[in-house]
């Protein structure tokens, strides 16, 4: 009976260890290929290629969610999003200022405008040139009178 209960005991501890090396087996090559495809997105970031760095990050999320890298991954793509957001705010408060500065140059131009319209129209005295001088023109030559060719006889 001792030995039968030792023989179950060591046939679950064999049995253990054989799925903790299945499990070893079959998770270490996904962690190494998780771990390569962050080291690329972690590249892409900073190379400034922020669409292939959040492909990949996406790409370790949905195929290796277990691992270490799906971790880290969705923490860089919470902080890709919120990077994005923080650009998209600056842009947007950028345009605002421009816009106020536009409507204020608008504004003035109107101003002036109207005040344009509503002044009293100026007299402006326009004196007449001064008369030109007359510059008599001289009299045309005469045209000498043409000669007159004779025919010799030959």
């Amino acid at each position: 009976m001792r030995v039968r209960g030792f023989l179950v005991l060591t046939g679950i501890v064999s049995a253990i260890l054989g799925a903790l090396v299945v499990y070893l087996i079959l998770s270490v090559p996904n962690d190494l290929r998780a771990d390569g495809l962050l080291k690329d997105a972690r590249q892409n970031i900073t190379d400034g290629q922020n669409e292939k760095a959040r492909a990949s990050l996406l790409k370790i999320v949905q195929q290796y969610p277990r691992t270490d890298a799906a971790a880290a991954a969705t923490v860089a793509l919470v902080t890709l999003a919120q990077k994005d957001r923080d650009d998209l705010a600056r842009a947007v408060t950028h345009v605002r200022t421009q816009n106020e500065q536009q409507s204020k140059v608008i504004a003035a131009l109107q101003k002036s405008v109207t005040e344009l319209k509503t002044a009293p129209p100026k007299v402006v005295t326009v004196q007449a040139p001064a008369p030109k001088p007359v510059v008599k023109k001289a009299p045309p030559k005469k045209k000498p009178a043409p000669k007159r060719t004779t025919r010799r006889r030959r």
